[in-house]
C-alpha cells in the first residue's frame, strides 16, 4: 500500500456537495499542490477543515473544504484529505482528474474501507458492517449494521476464541511435551470443554438461515389471472398509485418492482403480468417475465377475485406456483356477503388448487385485510415465527464460516468421547479456530477479501 489512492466519495449527479477523497503517503502532498487556503496543508494540524480554493495550476476548479486527518488517526490508517465541494458532476470529474495526474490513481471499489483492514482500524466484521450500512434499507437493517460497525460481534466471538485457544493449547502442549509436566486433563474434560464451546456457539448462531429475514428482507411476488386484482393490491400495499389500474384485462405488461418495510422487514413487492394464454405477443412476454420473478422471490401472493369464483386460469396460476411458498389472497371481499366468505374461501381450497396454502381475504379497495396479510407474510417468511429482530445478524459469509466452525467442533467432540489419537483432535480444532479467525478476518486469504470488497461502491 506505498501508493495514494482517489475517489469521488459521494453518489453519482448534481447535489450541493460532493466529497473527493484522498489516501495513502503522497495524500497530503497532493492536496497541497491542489488547495490554497490560508495555511499551506502540509504545516496544518490533523482533524481540521480549512477552506480555500482547488486549483490546476492556474485554473480555479472549485471553492471547497479540506479536511485533514493524518495517518494512523484516519478512517484508512493513512494520510487522508477529503475536499467537500460543490456537487456537480464536472466539478467532481475535474477535481479527481487533477488528483489523477498529480500522482493518485483511481481507487478500486471499496479500497478506502479494505486499507482500514489491512491497517488494523477494523476487523472484517466491521468492514462488512460499512457495505451492511450503506445498504441498509430499514431501521433494523440499519440499527444491526452499525451494532456490527462498533465491534459488537467481534465482542460475542472474543470469548469463543479464548476458550477453543485454551482447549488447543492444552491439546498441543501435551503432543508437544509428553515427557515433560504439562497438567493433565481427562479425555472426558476435554469432550466437556468441546462440548460446552459448541454449545453455546451453536445458540449463538442459531438455526441456519435465522438472520436473512433481517439480513435480506424478502421478495414477493404478485401473480394471478389478468384482473384479479393484483396492480390494486400493489398499490394498497404501498399505499400509493404506482402501477396502472384498469378494468380492461391485460392492463400490466411488465413487472414492477417496489420497496416497503413492514414491520422492520425490508421487502421487495413485484406486480406481474396476468398469466394466462395469450396470441398477444406483448402480454406473452409479460407473463413470461412474470414467470422469471416467481423464481427469484420468496414468497408469492396469489391473488384470486373472490366473487368470480374458481375459473381454469385461476387453476392453472395455482398449478405455476404449486411448489413455491405461497398465500393464498381472495381479494374483492367487500364485494361480497359475511355469510358466504367462509364458503367461498373453502371453495378456492378446493376447486382452485390451493388446499395446502394460507389464505387470507381482502379488499383492495378498502384495505380490508391488509395488515393481516402482512403479518401473515412475515410469519411464513420467518418460518412461522412472529418477526422479532435479533440482537446480532451474520452476513451469509459469517453464517458459513461459523458453520464450519461448528461442523469442526462436532468431529473434535466425538473424536474426544472415543479413541481417536490427539493429533486428530488438535487437526479438528485447528479447522475451528480456522472458522472463527476467518469470520473477524485474521488470515484472510487475498480472494476472500477480493470478493468482500467488490461487492463496495467506489469511494468506500
Amino acid at each position: 500500500m506505498d501508493d495514494t489512492i482517489a475517489a469521488v466519495a459521494t453518489p453519482l449527479g448534481s447535489g450541493g456537495l460532493g466529497v473527493v477523497r484522498l489516501s495513502g503517503p503522497k495524500a497530503l502532498s497532493i492536496a497541497s499542490h491542489l488547495f490554497h487556503g490560508s495555511f499551506p496543508l502540509e504545516q496544518c494540524p490533523t482533524h481540521t477543515l480549512h477552506h480555500g480554493l482547488l486549483k490546476d495550476q492556474d485554473d480555479v476548479l472549485d471553492e471547497a473544504v479540506a479536511g485533514l486527518f493524518r495517518a494512523p488517526r484516519s478512517y484508512t490508517g493513512e494520510d487522508v484529505v477529503e475536499f467537500s465541494c460543490h456537487g456537480g458532476a464536472h466539478v467532481m470529474r475535474r477535481v479527481l482528474d487533477s488528483c489523477l495526474r498529480k500522482g493518485a490513481r483511481l481507487a478500486d471499489p471499496g479500497e478506502f474501507t479494505r486499507r482500514a483492514f489491512l491497517n488494523g482500524k477494523l476487523d472484517l466484521t466491521q468492514a462488512e458492517a460499512v457495505g451492511d450500512l450503506i445498504a441498509a434499507r430499514s431501521d433494523a437493517q440499519r440499527r444491526l449494521a452499525l451494532q456490527s460497525l462498533r465491534g459488537a460481534l467481534s465482542h460475542q466471538l472474543r470469548p469463543f476464541r479464548e476458550r477453543l485457544l485454551n482447549l488447543l493449547a492444552h491439546i498441543e502442549a501435551h503432543l508437544d511435551f509428553v515427557e515433560d509436566e504439562v497438567p493433565d486433563l481427562s479425555r472426558a474434560d476435554i469432550r466437556k470443554g468441546i462440548e460446552s464451546l459448541e454449545a453455546d456457539l451453536a445458540t449463538l448462531t442459531g438455526a441456519p438461515g435465522r438472520d436473512r429475514l433481517w439480513r435480506e428482507g424478502i421478495k414477493i411476488a404478485i401473480v394471478g389471472r389478468p384482473n384479479a386484482g393484483k396492480s390494486s393490491l400493489f398499490n394498497a400495499l404501498l399505499n400509493e398509485n404506482r402501477a396502472i389500474v384498469a378494468d380492461v384485462p391485460g392492463t400490466t405488461r411488465d413487472t414492477l418492482e417496489e420497496s416497503a418495510v413492514w414491520e422492520g422487514v425490508a421487502v421487495t413487492l413485484v406486480d406481474t403480468a396476468g398469466l394466462r394464454q395469450t396470441e398477444d405477443q406483448i402480454e406473452r412476454e409479460g407473463a413470461h417475465r412474470a414467470r422469471e420473478a416467481l423464481t427469484e422471490a420468496d414468497l408469492v401472493f396469489l391473488v384470486v377475485d373472490a366473487g368470480a369464483g374458481p375459473r381454469a386460469e385461476d387453476s392453472a396460476v395455482a398449478e405455476t406456483v404449486r411448489r413455491r411458498p405461497v398465500i393464498l389472497v381472495l381479494n374483492k371481499m367487500d364485494l361480497i356477503s359475511t355469510e358466504v366468505r367462509r364458503t367461498l374461501e373453502n371453495r378456492w381450497k378446493t376447486e382452485g388448487g390451493c388446499s395446502d396454502t394460507s389464505t387470507v381475504m381482502v379488499s383492495a379497495r378498502t384495505g380490508e385485510g391488509l395488515d393481516d396479510l402482512r403479518w401473515t407474510a412475515l410469519r411464513q417468511a420467518g418460518g412461522g415465527q412472529e418477526p422479532q429482530e435479533p440482537v446480532q445478524v451474520f452476513n451469509a459469509r459469517q453464517e458459513q464460516k461459523l458453520r464450519e466452525t461448528l461442523a469442526a467442533l462436532g468431529r473434535a467432540r466425538a473424536g474426544a468421547g472415543s479413541n481417536v489419537p490427539e493429533e486428530n483432535l488438535a487437526v479438528d480444532m485447528r479447522m475451528a479456530l480456522e472458522g472463527l479467525n476467518a469470520v473477524t478476518g485474521q488470515g484472510a486469504p487475498e480472494e476472500v477479501l477480493d470478493a468482500i470488497f467488490a461487492r463496495f461502491c467506489v469511494g468506500k
